[in-house]
């Protein structure tokens, strides 16, 4: 009987192309929504990247970087749209957090987009909440 338990682990060099296709495809699937990303003029000083999926075959990611040891933020999360409500997701958030707190951040943070109710009910069962939403219009 095959094993179903979702897998986080950190990715390596073999998760590379699987890292920059998941790039390419949050970006695309951000177009649907309104607003744009914010840019970041923070350097990051270190970087957690994580793959998680069922069996060998990875269909999510999560790539976090650390502005100071102590606080964080998720860049990206992406799940493949053929695996989402399983609960990819939610373990790569999970995972995150523990291995943010191993380090003892003190402050993890991210954005959605507006519209983008998938993601704002991954952050807010696992306590990100909103702290500012921020409003513009091209002129």
């Amino acid at each position: 009987m095959p094993d179903h338990s979702i897998f986080v682990r950190h990715a390596g060099k073999d998760d590379a192309a699987v890292l920059a296709r998941h790039h390419t495809l949050s970006e695309q699937e951000a177009t649907q929504y309104r607003g744009s990303a914010l840019a970041t003029s923070i350097e990051a000083t270190e970087t957690l990247a994580l793959v998680a999926g069922i069996g060998t075959t990875v269909m999510g990611s999560l790539v976090a970087t650390a502005a100071s040891s102590s606080e964080w933020s998720i860049n990206s999360v992406f799940v493949e749209s053929a695996s989402r409500d399983i609960g990819i997701g939610d373990a790569l958030v999970l995972e995150c957090i523990r291995e943010l707190q191993q380090k003892n951040a003190t402050w993890l943070q991210s954005s959605a987009l507006p519209g983008d109710r998938a993601m704002k009910n991954l952050f807010e069962r696992h306590g990100l909440v909103a702290q500012t939403i921020i409003v513009g219009k091209k002129l």
